[in-house]
């Protein structure tokens, strides 16, 4: 029966996972300041301590009813957190899980972060939870998300119509993309060479 339960820590060379924390809420408001960051998030604008404070808060309530894993993403060398992602709608009986609710300081976009993000939660999931499929997906709108997650290697499934309430209370469609266990090799290969190019950290980041 696979686990996803904390606590669970998974590091990089650019990054640590660690358990999300009430802790970490200064600072990842900090991080999350950027409103772009927020556009096609569910939750809408998370910048601030109170608003942060909320949202980790309904994320650490899912994480104790055992459907939702979340993290705080470190960059290293200094531990800063820079932004948060989780496996979410844990599905133990059926081997089946979600990896989303990610989001960066805007920063850190086309930057190596996300791609190793994805290959330690990926990792994880097939090669220690022994998952069967990993799902991801995104706002119909956010064309961005969607180039990234195809990049990746996942394939796109379908689109999810009027599924859920963005904050705003419009309806979004959510275009679904998966990876299945047997595709997972040629993913990580994929995904291994983008994290071992060169990257020069941006300054002030």
């Amino acid at each position: 029966m696979m686990g996803f339960r904390p606590p669970l820590t998974m590091g990089g060379r650019f990054i640590r996972l660690i358990p999300l924390s009430r802790n970490h809420i200064p600072a990842l408001a900090l991080a999350g300041k950027d409103p772009e960051i927020w556009q096609w998030m569910q939750y809408g604008y998370t910048g601030t301590e109170e608003a942060m404070g909320r949202h980790v808060d309904l994320l650490l309530a899912r994480q104790a009813l055992e459907s939702d894993l979340a993290f705080t993403i470190l960059l290293r060398p200094d531990d800063r957190p820079v932004g948060m992602t989780r496996y979410l709608g844990i599905d133990r009986l059926n081997r089946n899980v979600e990896v989303g609710g990610t989001w960066l300081e805007s920063g850190l976009w086309r930057s190596p972060v996300n791609s190793e993000s994805k290959l330690l939660m990926l990792s994880n999931a097939f090669e220690s939870e022994g998952c069967e499929r990993v799902q991801i997906k995104t706002d119909l709108r956010n064309v961005r998300s969607q180039r990234a997650i195809e990049r990746l290697g996942a394939q796109r499934e379908g689109v999810l119509r009027q599924h859920m309430v963005r904050s705003d209370g419009t309806l979004r469609d959510s275009v679904v993309y998966s990876v299945l266990r047997a595709e997972w090799p040629a993913m990580r290969q994929r995904l291994v060479r983008v994290v071992e190019r060169p990257w020069a950290r941006p300054a002030g980041v």
